[in-house]
């Protein structure tokens, strides 16, 4: 165990599998603390870092992010794809003087390193994993923008410790905070947002329509699928990258047949990658891409689905069926 953990430990947190599963909250406890501030460890987050003078000229090339207009100081949202135009990777960016922090889920760190630095060499930058050179936080509220302005300092250019806040959705950030000043960090915030485990962040991503990737579903989507173009994630407009040709097909034809969804139905809640179907001779329906607890014995989750899937009140979920309810997702997701 870390000393990390051991610090969240002594805060009053329960670890389990290396993150922390609540602060003696329960689901039941949810929908109240979704509206009240809130704090988080997102230990499932890591950071591959690129270098050098050709930084921006190589992520321009290698994810479907815009980065020649996109304005410096703020986070880009992005993905990396196949040359198939299936997507290995999630990233907000963050610009430094050396070059990109790309905060990615931490599983896919070492897969899309070894993916990207095929191409690394030819634009001379250097891609390493520096998740352990930060901590990486979930700021949620009322008070969010509040807080995550003073986190900012007077200029928006950070804080003198090096902690940044990049805005994730309506009223939450993320946290980025440099190993050393992470403990200073946590109880600083502590004395305005309640700490509460990594669960709820994940059920107010599903709510936001946030898709985030697993091992088990990596290189199974084309962004629209995920929903990345309602998010900023997309540019159309910049020109090649790999897996362009078959991006911009599926957008401009207008022929895809799956789309990200919202589910609810009764715990537990499933695995990333649980294959969906149709029950009364099981044809496929897609794919869970997150589940969460919501309630008491209730759960809501994204999936990528065919279309004609969501007519059904009930999906077989490989271990049995379960009655389903779509529910809505924000505009920008939808």
């Amino acid at each position: 165990m870390t000393d990390w953990h051991q610090f969240l430990l002594a805060q009053g947190g329960v670890i389990d599998a290396g993150a922390v599963a609540h602060f003696d909250e329960a689901p039941a406890d949810y929908e109240q603390l979704l509206t009240l501030d809130t704090m988080c460890d997102l230990a499932d987050l890591g950071v591959l870092a690129v270098t050098g003078a050709k930084s921006a000229d190589f992520l321009h090339g290698q994810t479907t992010a815009d980065f020649v207009k996109s304005p410096p100081p703020g986070p880009i949202r992005g993905a990396c794809c196949t040359p198939q135009g299936r997507v290995f990777t999630l990233f907000t960016a963050l610009r430094t003087d050396a070059g990109y922090l790309l905060i990615m889920p931490r599983a896919l760190i070492a897969p899309s390193r070894e993916a990207l630095a095929r191409y690394a060499a030819l634009s001379r930058v250097e891609l390493a994993d520096v998740s352990a050179n930060y901590r990486i936080l979930g700021l949620a509220g009322p008070a969010a923008d509040r807080l995550a302005s003073e986190l900012e300092g007077p200029n928006g250019g950070g804080s003198t410790d090096g902690t940044r806040a990049l805005r994730h959705a309506a009223r939450r950030y993320l946290v980025l905070a440099p190993t050393a000043a992470a403990k200073a960090r946590w109880a600083a915030l502590a004395r305005c947002a309640r700490p509460v485990g990594l669960p709820l962040w994940h059920l107010a991503d599903i709510r936001d329509g946030i898709a985030t990737l697993a091992p088990e579903t990596r290189e199974q989507f084309v962004p629209q699928m995920l929903g990345l173009e309602q998010r900023g994630a997309v540019s159309f407009t910049k020109g090649c990258y790999t897996g362009q040709e078959v991006v911009a097909r599926s957008q401009h034809l207008g022929k895809l047949k799956r789309h990200l969804y919202r589910l609810g139905f009764a715990a537990p809640a499933p695995k990333p990658g649980v294959p969906l179907a149709i029950p009364q001779g099981s044809q496929p329906a897609g794919t869970l891409v997150a589940a969460a607890p919501a309630a008491a014995g209730y759960c809501e989750a994204l999936a990528v689905l065919r279309d004609e899937a969501a007519q059904c009140t009930a999906l077989e979920f490989g271990d049995g069926a379960r009655a389903v309810a779509f529910l809505p997702l924000p505009s920008a997701a939808a």
